[in-house]
């Protein structure tokens, strides 16, 4: 990586905002759609990709992404202003701390997730926010005619696609922390409720020999499961938690999968996964999600629990909140973990 030479002029130098006029700070915070749709054109062209080897022209880049060239630069040279990408005295622009995480090939890459937050199918209910706040319900849904954003994307393969790599993205870091700050060695079967492909599923294996597990999730999704290497230790199950999971399990795991759904729905998963624990008292359900911070305290959690309430319908919980749905569905809320933020790792035991 080719990175502009941190000399005066080179590098953004953005002012402290707590520092501004109040109502400087009102107008930024205002305009910030500003800023996000600038970093959704760069990461949806790869531009950081492109200066993955040293700096290049807004020309260059232009011709590298089909794009008009004047229009590139003015976007680049907005962003460099806050840090991303930076230009030099020869009008390239080249890599920032920033911009690499909007690389594709670098590990903890956001590039995925840029584009999800920036899609005209999760961008466009912003316009009618107004219209969740006063009906309660997902305005994503009326926009679209649909029940739901996922029927929606079971309607439309590329959304879907999308939708997955920005859940990889942001989870990625998770990962990694989940096997290292929980005990899996004791486990037993690990039940992995809604899993996806099983990325979660693999690190617990991968870290625990004597460990077997069950990724249990839609066909469509487990079609292209990458637990292949596992062999027997795994057992691919397709299914809807909205109507049974499987039993026998030692250890239940529902990561990012609770923050989709109302409380009733909620309660009623986690009911069905303590009738799947029956009469075990040493087994365990493990939630992976964020708690949100009390009061002033800043917390991405917050703030996704916006985009929760325009485009999906869930909710991101307080510790409180968790506590009362553990204990609607038969659970005790026993520990709480902190992992990668915004995540933790609630541990529940049957009541």
């Amino acid at each position: 990586m080719t990175a502009i030479n941190e000399t005066e002029g080179l590098v953004a130098d953005p002012p402290d905002t707590a520092l501004l006029p109040e109502s400087a700070q009102i107008l930024l915070m205002a305009t910030g759609k500003w800023v996000a749709q600038a970093l959704y054109v760069a990461a949806k062209l790869g531009v950081a990709d492109l200066v993955a080897d040293g700096p290049r022209t807004p020309a260059e880049l232009a011709a590298a992404t089909g794009t008009h060239a004047r229009s590139l630069h003015r976007i680049l040279r907005a962003i460099a202003s806050v840090g991303v990408f930076a230009e030099d005295t020869e009008g390239r622009y080249g890599q920032t701390p920033l911009s690499e995480c909007l690389r594709d090939d670098v590990p903890g890459s956001l590039r995925q997730a840029v584009i999800f937050f920036g899609e005209d199918f999760t961008w466009r209910p912003y316009g009618r926010i107004l219209d969740t706040v006063r009906t309660g319900a997902p305005v994503f849904n009326a926009i679209n005619d649909v029940p739901d954003m996922f029927a929606y994307m079971a309607e439309h393969a590329d959304s879907q696609r999308i939708f997955d790599g920005a859940m990889l993205a942001l989870s990625g870091d998770s990962i990694g922390d989940i096997t290292e700050r929980y005990d899996f060695a004791g486990a037993g079967k690990v039940v992995d409720i809604g899993g996806g492909q099983g990325f979660l599923v693999s690190e617990i294996l991968r870290a625990n020999p004597g460990t077997t597990a069950v990724l249990f999730d839609q066909q469509s999704v487990l079609d292209g499961a990458v637990t292949g290497e596992f062999g027997d230790r795994v057992e691919l199950v397709a299914g809807s938690f909205f109507e049974t999971v499987p039993a026998g399990g030692d250890t239940y795991v529902l990561k990012s999968v609770l923050h989709d759904w109302t409380d009733d729905q909620c309660a009623d998963i986690l009911a069905r996964v303590r009738r799947a624990i029956g009469d075990r008292p040493d087994a365990r359900v493990l939630v992976v999600e964020a708690v949100v911070p009390r009061l002033n305290a800043w917390g991405f959690a917050k703030f996704m629990d916006v985009e929760m309430m325009v485009n999906v319908g869930g909710v991101e919980r307080t510790e409180a909140e968790w506590r009362a749905l553990f204990t609607r569905a038969g659970f005790v809320l026993d520990e709480i973990v902190e992992i990668s933020p915004p995540n933790s790792i609630l541990v529940g035991r049957p009541a």
